[in-house]
């Protein structure tokens, strides 16, 4: 059963201990002035009481919470569990702590996570993409710790951004593809509502086959919903491969729609690539151990959680993070094409 005892106060911990209150407050605040036995004793009494300073009254006086603010769009995906990982690790070396925020893929939803990070009192605040409500967007602009846009790179972005260029991914992608000697390169995505990096991927597949002058038709430009699942995979699949076009080669720009293809060609008995090569966009531990080992698109996602958490440092620091003040605020972590049987 909970306890209802009231919070544990400082002056009930100068009580068991025997020692001044303000003794207490300078074993916490400047411990070099106190006698180590005496230290001691106090930080043995606080662990026996239970005692935990308030850290919202000590933000009122210090301004700081250390606390940061991360939003992710889901929290189904491996890639943000990684991303979010970085974050706190780097965070963590300086006694700060994550606040983790779902967007959903939604700006209401964004919106109202930054609202709450701000009122309590956040340090820095880490968002996933671009794609932001007006409202959202003026807050944002209006708050006076760091702001990092990541996991896409764009012109006009608030304060800091990190993570690669989607558009120029899904074109090398493509490339690729067509290097290999396909030409009816359908692709499938993640739906692009409030979705910057997904039609930003769809537009960098499109440029590479126009570039290569091959039109791409209606049907083989396949959204499927958010968040991204095995199923829907095999759905985009199926309905691909039973249109009047059939593909040679399908460019998933999510992994697990990819990998979910993929179980439905091995147990159809449909052969990757002979059939039809697929690809994907993410680079999951699981891609490489596939029947078929996915070609596909390697993130650096806790790169840029971590990369995303030291701009955060260094600006609360006062200092730009790196040799030039122009590239401290943008960050690119890049991407890398990796080569495998399915393609």
């Amino acid at each position: 059963m909970k306890s209802s005892n009231r919070n544990v106060t400082l002056q009930d911990v100068a009580n068991a201990s025997g020692v001044s209150l303000i003794t207490v407050s300078r074993a916490l605040r400047q411990p070099e002035l106190v006698q180590p036995i005496t230290r001691d004793k106090v930080l043995r009494t606080i662990e026996e009481i239970g005692y935990l300073p308030n850290l919202t009254a000590r933000s009122l006086v210090s301004q700081r919470s250390n606390m940061v603010g991360v939003i992710v769009p889901i929290l189904a995906s491996s890639l943000f569990a990684d991303f979010a990982q970085g974050v706190t690790t780097e965070l963590r070396k300086h006694d700060r702590q994550m606040l983790l925020g779902v967007s959903n893929r939604s700006v209401d939803d964004e919106y109202e996570v930054v609202k709450t990070f701000m009122a309590r009192q956040a340090d820095a605040i880490i968002v996933t993409g671009f794609t932001h409500s007006h409202a959202c967007r003026e807050l944002l602009e209006r708050f006076d710790g760091p702001v990092v846009e990541t996991w896409n790179l764009k012109p006009g972005a608030i304060d800091l951004c990190v993570g690669y260029d989607n558009f120029q991914a899904s074109a090398v992608m493509t490339r690729y593809l067509l290097s290999r000697g396909y030409r009816q390169i359908a692709m499938v995505g993640g739906a692009f509502e409030n979705n910057d990096q997904a039609v930003d991927r769809r537009d960098g597949f499109l440029a590479a086959m126009s570039e290569a002058g091959i039109p791409v038709p209606e049907e083989h430009i396949v959204s499927v919903p958010n968040p991204t699942t095995i199923a829907s995979g095999k759905e985009a699949l199926w309905q691909l491969m039973d249109g009047s076009r059939k593909p040679d080669a399908i460019f998933f720009q999510a992994e697990i729609p990819a990998h979910g293809a993929m179980l439905a060609c091995m147990a159809h008995g449909i052969s990757v690539p002979g059939d039809v090569a697929l690809a994907g966009f993410g680079d999951l531990s699981l891609s490489e151990h596939l029947p078929v080992p996915l070609t596909t698109v390697r993130l650096r996602a806790r790169d840029i959680g971590s990369r995303a958490a030291r701009m955060v440092l260094s600006d609360l620091a006062g200092k730009p993070d790196g040799s030039a003040v122009a590239e401290a605020r943008r960050y690119d972590v890049g991407f890398e094409i990796i080569e495998r049987d399915s393609a």
